[in-house]
């Protein structure tokens, strides 16, 4: 440009600045990894107990004989002599719960047992409140057929209530561990020989046993009701009641009814 006669200078426009292309495959993850953050956050929350109680038997269940609080074997071997011994214990023990009560050493069970009179979904979750529900229309402690005795593993802590995660430990149970079972002021020993899992849908658990037997039944995974974690003893220790004192138990009907959670 000369200075005597300056002529403006002309630039080429300059083009808009370009915005930065989404990667549409990276937003979707990020909204995946906060909605897993936030759902895994919100069940923490809604099942603090629970959690609380499975993590703090892996820290003190190995260091922690459940036993000592209640003075009973938390196990025991398929010897007849190491059954009896057991029974012969439990019969020295002085304090025998006053109502009827459920004893499990190895999980630190210790449940009152309610009787609902009705087998409705309703009237199970509204027992379990108060403790381990006995379903009825099975058989009563200490007798032939099947003792089937529900809880929940885990359930919304603020509706109130202790017993809400009572069977939060229940697959740790083991053949061989013992469960102890108060009864009108009977006590009944009773050894886990097996374990499964089913479907809401299979009732036939329900149905009664030509053998003195204990089913114990919650929900699996924990904090949902999508199947059924059974657990089944055998009376040991003793023999059953005599059949004569009680009314024959019946079969379950096929009817259009599912597990209560």
């Amino acid at each position: 440009m000369d200075e005597l006669n300056p002529q403006p200078v002309y630039y080429p426009p300059t083009p808009p600045a370009r915005r930065p292309r989404r990667r549409i495959g990276v937003e979707i993850l990020k909204f995946l990894g906060l909605f897993v953050f936030f759902f895994v956050l919100l069940t923490l929350i809604v099942m603090a107990p629970t959690v609380y109680t499975k993590v703090s038997y892996y820290f003190f269940a190995p260091q922690e004989n459940f036993s000592q609080k209640y003075e009973l074997p938390v196990s025991v071997g398929t010897d007849l002599r190491d059954i009896q011994e057991v029974s012969n214990a439990l019969d020295q023990k002085t304090t025998t719960p006053s109502a009827d009560t459920l004893l499990i050493p190895k999980i630190n069970v210790n449940a009152p047992i309610v009787y609902p009179t009705e087998s409705s979904n309703e009237a199970i979750l509204n027992a379990i409140k108060s403790g381990v529900a006995h379903y009825p229309n099975t058989a009563m402690p200490g007798r032939v057929g099947n003792v089937f005795l529900t809880a929940h593993s885990s359930y919304y802590w603020w509706s109130g209530g202790e017993f809400n995660q009572v069977f939060a430990l229940l697959d740790k149970l083991a053949v061989g561990d013992l469960v102890y079972v108060y009864h009108q002021g009977s006590k009944y020993i009773y050894r886990v020989n097996k374990s499964f899992v089913v479907s809401p849908s299979q009732v036939d658990i329900l149905n009664t046993n030509t053998q003195p037997i204990l089913t114990l039944m919650t929900c699996t995974p924990v904090g949902t009701s999508l199947r059924r974690l059974v657990v089944q003893a055998e009376l040991v220790g003793r023999p059953p009641v005599d059949a004569g004192d009680f009314a024959p138990f019946q079969q379950i009907p096929n009817l259009p009814i599912i597990l209560p959670v």
